[in-house]
């Protein structure tokens, strides 16, 4: 459904432009600012009505930042995707809405220098990690290994400024899960999860 609306809406941007050959470059366009922003809408709406909104945000755009940069896993269908990611993402926040205010400074400390070493190797090993970044130079994907690595350092420096400077802990806690998500994403076990998840729902689909 989201895909025929995105091709009608391309063919008739694409004629009022006159750029007829452009149709499938715009329609995949389209269909991603469509489906993300279903996806966003979804979270909002969910985190709202369990009163999670708030921690929901900071995971979100930990995880989609980085998911840019380090690539990750991706379910068969829009469907999988969004159920999984909203599982995810708002169970991430309810635990963070939980215990939040139970996280000592220590505790904080040492979650996120764990998480970064954490992340780093990730990145160093299997970053980017999916189809899309298939298409790059061997020297793109070093370069984006790089800036990822780099972006790792300075948002640990900024989570600790934020500590030190007594900022509440619930977004920061927040941030590192989501962080945590996102890199464990791109490790080959993420992979094999996924495609036993995907293996099983398909054999209960067939009986």
């Amino acid at each position: 459904m989201i895909t025929v609306a995105s091709e009608k809406l391309a063919v008739r941007l694409c004629k009022y432009i006159d750029r007829s050959t452009d149709v499938d470059y715009l329609r995949y366009g389209i269909e991603i600012i469509i489906r993300g922003t279903i996806k966003f809408l979804a979270l909002l709406t969910t985190a709202y009505i369990l009163g999670v909104i708030y921690p929901m945000i900071f995971v979100f755009f930990t995880f989609v930042f980085f998911r840019f940069l380090t690539g990750g896993h991706h379910y068969s269908t829009y469907i999988r995707c969004l159920t999984v990611g909203l599982i995810m993402i708002v169970g991430i926040s309810y635990v963070v809405n939980i215990i939040g205010d139970m996280i000592d400074t220590g505790t904080l400390i040492v979650l996120l220098i764990s998480s970064t070493l954490f992340g780093i190797i990730l990145i160093y090993k299997y970053a980017p990690s999916n189809h899309f970044y298939k298409k790059f130079t061997t020297l793109q994907k070093k370069k984006l290994k790089q800036y990822a690595i780099a972006t790792v350092v300075i948002w640990s420096i900024l989570l600790h400024v934020l500590i030190f400077g007594s900022f509440s802990t619930e977004p920061i806690l927040a941030s590192i899960l989501g962080f945590i998500f996102q890199i464990g994403s791109i490790h080959p076990f993420s992979y094999l999860v996924v495609n036993k998840i995907e293996r099983l729902i398909e054999r209960r689909r067939t009986q």
